[in-house]
């Protein structure tokens, strides 16, 4: 995978969102992507899985989990639930796409060999126009009779 590619496409995302803190799960040297990120982050964080497990991590804007961390589905979850409400999952193995959909991301891009998925939760469950009280069967009897 290229560095520069990968690194240029996450920091215009950085840019693009507005995001200030950044959690990385990685065992990779990211000290080329924190050069490049300098001057758009106010924090980066660096943690293994194990630290994950631990509740060693503070929340974030953005999660990003790197193809070299093997992540359960639990794990996952817990990102979205209590770590960030942006991630981003780069994985090469292709293997993985059906977990990652039913997990609600999506497939963002390809980079070099690998494939981006993404999550944010803004924009995950949009409000839909026939979900509220005048798209219901006959919103004009509402407080006037018992159902």
């Amino acid at each position: 995978m290229s560095k520069s590619g990968l690194n240029n496409f996450l920091h215009e995302i950085i840019n693009r969102e507005e995001i200030k803190t950044v959690l990385a799960i990685t065992q990779k040297d990211l000290s080329s992507f924190a050069e490049i990120c300098e001057d758009s982050l106010d924090s980066l964080s660096i943690l293994s899985l194990e630290h994950l497990d631990n509740n060693a991590a503070e929340p974030n804007d953005l999660c990003i989990i790197f193809d070299d961390m093997p992540i359960s589905k639990t794990q996952i979850g817990l990102i979205k639930n209590v770590l960030a409400q942006k991630i981003l999952i780069i994985q090469k193995n292709t293997d993985l796409d059906q977990n990652f959909i039913e997990l609600g991301f999506t497939h963002n891009a390809d980079i070099a060999a690998a494939k981006i998925y993404s999550y944010n939760l803004k924009t995950y469950n949009n409000k839909r126009g026939w979900n509220n009280a005048e798209g219901w069967a006959n919103p004009e009897n509402f407080e006037k009779y018992r159902w």
